[in-house]
């Protein structure tokens, strides 16, 4: 080129300089890869000559050392998209995006737009601009669109021995260059082409392992369900590589505007998995509802299935780790295809449970003893099988917050049931209705450890809400539910917790009344082991002799039942034989022996207690009204006749309960005087009766009696007796005075002491007493006349024998001559009375 030439360059626009070097570059390159024939690749260089030739064309007409390397980029790129030989290496085009590069940051301010802070802005030529959008997305076109033969973005098991990673770093360079103010077309175009090449790699990777599946419908489905899940393993695997290589190599992804490896990733999974996936679990579906009443298949397939959900779980969740911009997918909401899964997986668990505890129960060798613990070897095994459930549910890992809800109802209540299934197994093993049982201790030793056995397992259930963080998954649950108003939430949660509080409580009674039961017939052994010597013990006249002996026997039973119960146990057992025992003496006692039998038996009682309550009993509501009764009874049967006479008396005055039988009223004054310091003198006035049944009854007269009691306090007293009424005997008037001389002083302080006002008929077909306390009898000192003294108006009633005393004064008059007259007395006049119904005059007639 002469210099007439280059004065003509010199008149034309920069533009047009950089196109004509541009051109001249061009045929430069062709000319110096002509001597690179037979050489492995061209790297772009210029021969000597042809470099100092466009050197010195630059020089002369002011092309800039960075329009100089730009334009050798470029020409790579459009001989590399033209295919031309020999082929331009890979290295070549990387290093040039290097020059250019070292250029931009070399280029002279006067050549800059402006400077910000993420890099230089160049002057370039629209002719440079052009060929730079147009060559580098010709390139970008056939590097990624076109050229499928090298494995690019997956998978990546062998991205650092291959020219895969040179690639990355033309892509990476080609995404950071930013050296005009414009926004460049071409980084838009590597976005959408590098995303559209990862979708299509993994997208040919999935295609290609898809071949392995059968997708048959059930007939393939568990096959597929395993291979499925395998290949989701390698993929997974695959994915790991990527973020190793993307962590340490991916520059590009964080250079290409909005272009993130997973995010692509994740749009290839839906295209392709998503699909496989719910075909398959469509498929399953339909396998476990014709497999539902087979448990092996249906475990089998839940199996499998969970797997696969765990399996595409990892994915979504390591996909979503790694996302260069937040979104969603498909597969994100894969729980919805598992839902019948889950629920056939909720009673496979239940079933797997319960088996497994009745195949203990079952298989456990004979009579199978943990030493150190008391407890059957099953139950071991049980309280495995319950934490081995509990693990894998706090490890099953489901989104849907209702299906989590579900499931922690569900497991809680197989647990629960499992529990009793246990308990109700072991009870099995026990003969029902057997005095042979009863009377083999070694048997009662074994009954104990079923005890022990089950309380063992209830123990554990106790802490369930704990072990299954009842309320904190909950909780949590609520927490989640984004939709329902914070009150909802707690209503609901308080509604679930309420369902599990029901069922763990019913587990729980269940379990407590089956161990009680067991406890039972251990106390029920021990009585009859027992049962001569405690019988004894209670009808002996000498009851502190024959309880020793009982005693003795009693306590060595108690010594080996306390080597095979449980500590925790031993004071319930206590509990249920002291009531066992009081019971048995409440049946077997005999009223009316002398005093001094109750007072021993008492007093033998209390020891036992003692006893009982000093080797830790159970404190217990349930046997203290028993005792209080039992003790009541004793403490009647230990006092003197007079005494009992005096208890029953004070029991019929103070009586408040109406009559069944209506028989009128009586009234009357009574009241006494002082005559010496130990002496009183007793006056009554019987002033008239009210209401009688005399008339409709056919009675013809009426007379009181009236009488001291107890007869054996008042020895030189007798009865006396009023003259008979024979007008308006419904309603009689009496007006007798009558008194009681020289009574002791003494007796108006001693509670039962009383005056008995008999009203009878002239047959004493017809009796009713009125009993008034002697203590309740006015002093007449500050009164001038009997008449002065207040009115008794008092109820007439029949004589009462339902009192505990009159009982025992009726079997004590066997032999107590003071309680066999009483008692004739009071049987005396009750022979000849008749029944009278309410037989108030007016109103309602007299039926005898």
């Amino acid at each position: 080129m002469d210099e007439e030439d280059f004065e003509e360059l010199q008149l034309q626009s920069l533009s047009e300089v950089i196109e004509i070097y541009y051109q001249l570059f061009k045929k430069e390159m062709e000319i110096s890869s002509a001597e690179t024939k037979g050489k492995n690749g061209y790297d772009g260089s210029l021969l000597d000559e042809s470099a100092v030739n466009m050197a010195e064309f630059a020089g002369k007409n002011n092309v800039s050392a960075f329009s100089q390397t730009l334009a050798e980029l470029l020409t790579m790129l459009e001989w590399q998209y033209e295919k031309k030989l020999p082929e331009i290496q890979d290295s070549a085009i990387y290093n040039a995006l290097l020059r250019v590069e070292k250029a931009a940051k070399n280029t002279s301010s006067w050549e800059l737009y402006g400077k910000e802070d993420d890099g230089l802005l160049i002057a370039l030529t629209s002719f440079e601009v052009n060929m730079l959008e147009q060559t580098i997305s010709m390139y970008l076109t056939d590097a990624l669109d076109k050229s499928t033969s090298q494995t690019l973005f997956f998978p990546l098991t062998d991205f650092y021995k291959s020219d895969t990673l040179v690639k990355w770093r033309i892509l990476e360079k080609m995404a950071s260059m930013k050296i005009t103010p414009e926004q460049t077309i071409y980084k838009h175009k590597l976005t959408d082409c590098i995303s559209r090449r990862i979708q299509v790699e993994a997208g040919k990777w999935l295609t290609k392992e898809f071949q392995k599946l059968k997708l048959s419908g059930k007939s393939s489905v568990l096959k597929d369900a395993e291979t499925l899940t395998k290949i989701l393993k390698d993929f997974e695997s695959q994915m790991m590589v990527a973020i190793d290589v993307t962590t340490t190599a991916g520059a590009v992804f964080r250079e290409a505007y909005s272009c993130g490896y997973f995010d692509c990733l994740s749009k290839a999974m839906d295209e392709k998995i998503h699909p496989v996936c719910l075909q398959i679990m469509q498929s399953m579906d339909t396998y476990q509802e014709y497999h539902k009443s087979f448990h092996v298949n249906l475990r089998d397939s839940c199996a499998l299935s969970y797997s696969l959900y765990i399996q595409i779980k990892k994915l979504v969740d390591l996909l979503k780790s790694n996302f260069k911009n937040p979104q969603t997918f498909k597969l994100e909401e894969c729980s919805s295809m598992f839902v019948k899964c889950f629920m056939n997986l909720l009673q496979v668990i239940k079933l797997e449970c319960h088996n497994r505890i009745k195949r203990a129960v079952e298989t456990e060798e004979k009579d199978s003893v943990h030493t150190e613990e008391k407890i059957l070897s099953s139950s071991v095994i049980v309280l495995n099988c319950f934490c081995t459930v509990i693990d894998e549910w706090k490890h099953i890992e489901i989104e849907d917050e209702d299906l989590k809800t579900a499931f922690l109802i569900k497991i809680s209540d197989s647990i629960c049931d499992g529990a009793k299934i246990y308990a109700e197994a072991l009870d099995n093993r026990i003969p029902k209705n057997s005095d042979d049982v009863l009377k083999d201790f070694e048997f009662t030793k074994k009954i104990c450890t079923l005890s022990n056995s089950v309380e063992h397992v209830r123990r554990y259930l106790e802490d369930l809400p704990r072990q299954m963080l009842w309320k904190e998954s909950l909780s949590k649950s609520s927490q989640d539910e984004q939709e329902l108003p914070d009150e909802d939430s707690s209503g609901y949660s308080d509604q679930v917790l309420r369902i599990l509080d029901l069922v763990h409580k019913s587990m729980d009674s269940h379990l407590r009344g089956i161990s009680l039961a067991m406890m039972k017939m251990v106390v029920a052994s021990i009585q009859t082991q027992c049962e001569k010597l405690l019988s004894s013990w209670i009808q002996s006249v000498n009851p502190n002799q024959t309880f020793d002996k009982f005693f003795h026997c009693f306590n060595e039973y108690l010594e080996s039942i306390h080597d095979s119960l449980k500590e925790a146990l031993f004071p319930q057992f206590l509990s249920q034989l002291w009531l066992s025992i009081l019971m048995y003496i409440q049946k077997e006692f005999q009223e009316g022996l002398p005093p001094e039998h109750a007072k021993s038996l008492k007093q033998n009682i209390s020891e036992l207690m003692d006893y009982l309550v000093y080797i830790k009993m159970e404190e217990s509501e349930t046997h203290r009204p028993l005792l209080q009764q039992m003790v009541s009874i004793l403490d009647l049967n230990s006092k003197t006749t007079v005494d009992l006479q005096l208890e029953y008396f004070s029991q019929v005055a103070e009586s408040i309960v109406s009559p069944v039988e209506y028989l009128g009223h009586i009234a009357f004054q009574a009241g006494y005087k002082v005559i010496d310091e130990d002496l009183i003198d007793l006056y009554i006035n019987i002033q008239k009766g009210q209401r009688i049944p005399a008339r409709k009854c056919e009675m013809n007269e009426l007379y009181v009696k009236l009488q001291l009691f107890p007869g054996s306090m008042f020895p030189n007293q007798i009865a006396l007796k009023s003259t008979p009424a024979t007008e308006d005997l419904d309603n009689p008037i009496f007006n007798q005075f009558f008194q009681f001389s020289n009574l002791p002083l003494e007796v108006l302080s001693v509670k039962g002491a009383v005056i008995q006002v008999l009203v009878l008929n002239e047959t004493k077909s017809f009796s009713g007493e009125a009993v008034l306390l002697l203590n309740q009898v006015q002093n007449m000192s500050g009164f001038s006349s009997l008449e002065f003294l207040p009115v008794y108006l008092m109820a007439l009633r029949k004589f009462d024998m339902s009192q505990i005393s009159y009982q025992v004064l009726e079997n004590r008059s066997k032999w107590d001559k003071n309680a066999k007259t009483f008692i004739n007395s009071r049987k005396k006049l009750v022979k000849n009375q008749k029944k009278f119904l309410t037989c108030i005059p007016g109103k309602l007639s007299c039926t005898s």
